[in-house]
């Protein structure tokens, strides 16, 4: 708990989010062919913040140990709210918040962006720095024994329903603080009757920090996400507990159909993580710090130098500029490619030889990597507004389009019919 409520700097933060691509052992450098393969197994998790994530980050963690900080046992009020939780379990209505807890605002944090900007990663490293569910004792008037869940972390339910989150909750819970001789129907009252409430309750007693809903997608929103929607702002009326809904650009835009409900919901911190702009383009015989801080160019050189390939090779000043051409701003592809890229350098080390890696030969790589994203990189690379011809295929890459995308006309006037069509279909 201790840690769970330490303030951690700005770079504390940024190092504890990172994540390398290869192990940090420089002797992988001399390793054998068969060694180096094996090293680059789990490229594709390197992870860089930017300074914008980590700001993020740190908000949130301070609504997290607010939230703590506010918890009064020695009051009657919030004993009585914490020990009537258990009554919701059997059936028992809600009680409302005490004033203790009411009196916490912000607490509906919105996590957007195109896919692939890393939305996942980073709230799977917040899982990780915030820790694992663990029990604490309590003096008196607090419960002798009781259970802490920084965070419960869930993915947009794949059947869309709320019965289905619920389930998931339930799995959740049991996989995280469950033992090997627990009773099969245990917490089985999540999919019952009076489920929500039973939710809530148990994100009371369990002294949840943090709620996650990741990954909603355009596909998701229709008539039953509203079910989804309205339990979220329950769960914050009556837990008071900090809750965290990412989704693409594509899923929040959609969602604006749902009107009050929608922005009732997405009143609070929020982080929208657009592509990353172009690089600077390096100007011959002259010193352009522009070119070489840029976050796109930070992030290629931050990969090139966990390649496996000696520290003398320099990278070509021209590769952000490339691999721009291939990710178009999307780390996560610019990650997929590097990986290929890195192993194509250690298979054939010819390429590390002056002049050798030449745009061409990257962008065969990249492409190599990515052609099964192909759909998905050329709706993001048109540079002229949709037409009726590529209304499929750009209808259905809509997850990997940017915010700005969705204010052109035609857009609006295809996603009208679609929501028309797909909703509310409950």
């Amino acid at each position: 708990m201790v840690e769970v409520m330490r303030v951690p700097t700005i770079e504390e933060l940024r190092e504890k989010l990172k994540v390398m691509g290869v192990p940090n052992n420089a002797a992988l450098r001399d390793a054998n062919l068969e060694t180096k393969i094996d090293a680059l197994a789990n490229f594709g998790r390197a992870y860089l913040p930017t300074f914008e994530v980590i700001t993020f980050v740190a908000t949130l963690l301070a609504k997290v140990r607010e939230v703590y900080c506010a918890k009064q046992f020695g009051g009657e009020e919030f004993r009585t709210y914490f020990h009537a939780a258990a009554g919701v379990m059997r059936g028992g209505k809600l009680r409302p918040l005490p004033a203790c807890l009411s009196a916490i605002s912000a607490t509906g944090f919105t996590l957007t962006g195109p896919s692939l900007m890393g939305r996942t990663a980073m709230l799977k490293r917040v899982v990780e720095l915030l820790g694992k569910p663990f029990r604490v004792e309590g003096d008196h008037p607090a419960p002798r024994v009781m259970w802490v869940v920084p965070i419960l972390y869930l993915g947009y339910p794949t059947c869309g329903t709320l019965e289905g989150l619920l389930r998931d909750m339930r799995d959740r819970i049991l996989a995280e603080v469950g033992r090997h001789d627990m009773n099969v129907n245990a917490l089985a009252e999540l999919e019952g009757i009076n489920g929500e409430n039973v939710a809530i309750a148990l994100c009371t007693l369990m002294n949840v920090g943090v709620f996650v809903l990741d990954g909603g997608g355009f596909s998701d929103v229709n008539g039953k996400t509203e079910r989804i929607f309205r339990f979220l702002l329950k769960l914050r009326e009556f837990a008071g507990i900090p809750v965290v809904i990412s989704g693409t650009s594509a899923f929040m835009y959609s969602s604006s159909y749902m009107g009050n409900l929608n922005s009732n919901l997405f009143n609070g911190p929020s982080l929208q993580m657009n592509p990353f702009r172009p690089p600077s383009p390096p100007r011959d015989g002259v010193e352009n710090s522009k070119a070489k801080n840029g976050v796109w160019q930070q992030m290629n050189a931050w990969l090139w130098r966990q390649g496996l390939h000696p520290h003398s090779s320099q990278m070509p000043d021209e590769l952000p500029s490339w691999t721009y051409q291939a990710a178009y701003g999307r780390p996560g592809w610019l990650v997929q490619g590097f990986e290929a890229l890195h192993l194509a350098l250690i298979t054939k080390p010819e390429l590390l030889n002056t002049g050798a890696l030449t745009e061409k030969r990257v962008l065969a790589i990249f492409d190599m990597k990515l052609q099964l994203h192909n759909s998905a990189r050329r709706a993001v690379a048109r540079t002229v507004p949709p037409s009726a011809k590529g209304r499929a295929s750009f209808i259905k890459n809509l997850d990997h389009l940017s915010t700005h995308d969705f204010d052109e006309p035609q857009v609006h006037e295809w996603l009208d019919e679609a929501m028309l069509r797909r909703a509310w279909n409950r």
